[in-house]
């Protein structure tokens, strides 16, 4: 038996394509918390969709799914099929970079504000 602090999610992964049911049920737990998260998330800032990215994501189906399932069972009816969740296309380093690089550039970015003479940049 291996030393549970040595077990990565990479070899849960494997042990789940393998049929290990354990590593379904650990897959499914964690992708339902995921989910009921998002769905809290999606509550109070309205995304347009949700891409996630990490390691994790790299599992596929068996993470995905179950973020999908619990996200829309506890999603508001207003929201209910709208939010598409899907893992990100881009390296996990690149992705950080340029998340955080959206962030700043958004903030320094001008913004138009309405006054009694028109529209102004502030």
């Amino acid at each position: 038996m291996a030393d549970i602090d040595l077990i990565s999610s990479k070899d849960v992964f494997e042990a789940a394509e393998k049929g290990d049911l354990v590593a379904k049920q650990i897959f499914d737990y964690t992708g339902h918390l995921l989910g009921k998260k998002l769905a809290d998330y999606v509550h109070f800032s309205s995304p347009e969709a949700i891409i996630l990215f990490g390691g994790l994501t790299k599992s596929g189906h068996w993470i995905m799914d179950p973020i999908r399932e619990a996200m829309e069972e506890n999603l508001m009816p207003i929201w209910k099929g709208k939010i598409p969740v899907s893992g990100s296309i881009l390296k996990d380093s690149d992705a950080a970079i340029l998340g955080a690089s959206s962030l700043v550039f958004s903030s320094s970015a001008p913004s138009f504000t309405k006054t009694n003479a028109g529209s102004e940049i502030t």
